[in-house]
Protein backbone atom coordinates (compact mmCIF):
# COMPACT_ATOMS: atom_id res chain seq x y z
CA UNK A 1 0.00 0.00 0.00
CA UNK A 2 1.34 3.18 -1.19
CA UNK A 3 1.82 6.46 1.10
CA UNK A 4 -0.61 8.06 -1.13
CA UNK A 5 -3.22 5.31 0.19
CA UNK A 6 -3.01 5.32 3.31
CA UNK A 7 -2.96 9.35 3.58
CA UNK A 8 -6.03 9.17 2.10
CA UNK A 9 -7.75 6.54 4.35
CA UNK A 10 -6.46 8.47 7.20
CA UNK A 11 -8.80 11.36 5.40
CA UNK A 12 -11.48 9.54 4.95
CA UNK A 13 -11.60 8.00 8.87
CA UNK A 14 -11.12 11.78 10.03
CA UNK A 15 -13.63 13.02 8.17
CA UNK A 16 -16.02 10.20 9.38
CA UNK A 17 -14.85 10.59 12.56
CA UNK A 18 -15.87 14.17 12.86
CA UNK A 19 -19.19 13.48 11.49
CA UNK A 20 -20.15 10.89 14.48
CA UNK A 21 -18.41 13.31 16.97
CA UNK A 22 -20.98 15.72 15.36
CA UNK A 23 -23.74 13.73 15.49
CA UNK A 24 -23.60 13.19 19.24
CA UNK A 25 -23.25 16.80 19.87
CA UNK A 26 -26.35 17.11 18.67
CA UNK A 27 -28.01 14.44 20.73
CA UNK A 28 -26.63 16.19 24.37
CA UNK A 29 -27.77 19.77 25.87
CA UNK A 30 -25.95 22.23 26.17
CA UNK A 31 -24.52 25.08 28.42
CA UNK A 32 -24.16 24.61 32.55
CA UNK A 33 -26.10 24.16 35.62
CA UNK A 34 -26.95 27.40 37.86
CA UNK A 35 -28.16 26.57 40.99
CA UNK A 36 -30.89 29.09 42.59
CA UNK A 37 -31.88 29.45 46.19
CA UNK A 38 -35.50 30.92 46.39
CA UNK A 39 -37.56 31.33 49.86
CA UNK A 40 -35.37 28.84 51.33
CA UNK A 41 -35.79 25.91 48.46
CA UNK A 42 -33.01 25.13 46.00
CA UNK A 43 -33.45 24.78 42.03
CA UNK A 44 -31.60 23.64 39.42
CA UNK A 45 -31.43 25.15 36.09
CA UNK A 46 -29.83 24.21 33.02
CA UNK A 47 -28.94 27.60 31.35
CA UNK A 48 -27.55 28.40 28.05
CA UNK A 49 -26.68 31.29 25.45
CA UNK A 50 -28.58 32.15 21.87
CA UNK A 51 -27.83 34.75 20.81
CA UNK A 52 -27.44 37.62 24.02
CA UNK A 53 -29.95 35.81 25.50
CA UNK A 54 -29.28 33.54 28.29
CA UNK A 55 -32.28 30.93 28.05
CA UNK A 56 -32.76 28.95 31.36
CA UNK A 57 -34.84 25.40 32.12
CA UNK A 58 -35.75 23.80 34.96
CA UNK A 59 -34.27 20.62 35.93
CA UNK A 60 -35.78 18.84 38.61
CA UNK A 61 -33.49 17.05 41.02
CA UNK A 62 -34.40 13.94 40.04
CA UNK A 63 -32.96 14.51 36.87
CA UNK A 64 -29.62 16.77 37.93
CA UNK A 65 -27.23 14.22 37.80
CA UNK A 66 -27.91 12.68 34.28
CA UNK A 67 -28.25 16.15 32.89
CA UNK A 68 -24.77 17.02 34.21
CA UNK A 69 -23.31 13.89 32.71
CA UNK A 70 -24.60 15.01 29.52
CA UNK A 71 -22.98 18.86 29.74
CA UNK A 72 -19.90 16.96 30.59
CA UNK A 73 -19.89 14.60 27.74
CA UNK A 74 -20.87 17.21 25.24
CA UNK A 75 -18.05 19.56 26.51
CA UNK A 76 -15.53 16.38 26.25
CA UNK A 77 -17.04 15.61 22.62
CA UNK A 78 -16.73 19.20 21.98
CA UNK A 79 -12.73 18.99 22.88
CA UNK A 80 -12.35 16.36 20.63
CA UNK A 81 -14.22 17.70 17.59
CA UNK A 82 -11.41 20.40 18.42
CA UNK A 83 -9.24 17.90 18.03
CA UNK A 84 -9.95 15.63 15.33
CA UNK A 85 -10.52 19.12 13.04
CA UNK A 86 -6.73 19.88 13.57
CA UNK A 87 -5.94 16.39 12.67
CA UNK A 88 -7.91 16.66 9.41
CA UNK A 89 -6.88 19.95 9.03
CA UNK A 90 -3.26 18.47 8.93
CA UNK A 91 -4.29 15.69 6.99
CA UNK A 92 -5.84 17.71 4.16
CA UNK A 93 -2.88 19.89 3.68
CA UNK A 94 -0.70 16.52 3.14
CA UNK A 95 -3.32 14.99 0.29
CA UNK A 96 -4.57 18.75 -1.38
CA UNK A 97 -2.19 21.57 -1.60
CA UNK A 98 -5.19 23.82 -3.49
CA UNK A 99 -8.33 23.62 -1.40
CA UNK A 100 -9.88 21.14 0.88
CA UNK A 101 -11.67 18.40 -0.42
CA UNK A 102 -15.03 16.89 -0.20
CA UNK A 103 -15.76 13.34 1.63
CA UNK A 104 -16.89 12.45 -1.89
CA UNK A 105 -13.85 13.72 -3.55
CA UNK A 106 -11.79 11.65 -1.17
CA UNK A 107 -13.71 8.91 -1.42
CA UNK A 108 -13.32 9.11 -5.77
CA UNK A 109 -9.39 9.72 -4.90
CA UNK A 110 -8.88 6.45 -2.64
CA UNK A 111 -10.96 4.11 -5.20
CA UNK A 112 -8.72 5.65 -8.12
CA UNK A 113 -5.49 4.61 -6.18
CA UNK A 114 -6.13 1.54 -5.06
CA UNK A 115 -7.09 0.49 -8.64
CA UNK A 116 -3.46 1.66 -9.99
Amino acid sequence: MNKQVRQLELLLELMNEREQIEENIKALPVGYISVKQISGHTYYYRQWREGKQIISAYVPEAFLNATRRKIAARKEQEALLRAVKADLKKAMRKVSKERPLSKAEVEKLLAEERAK
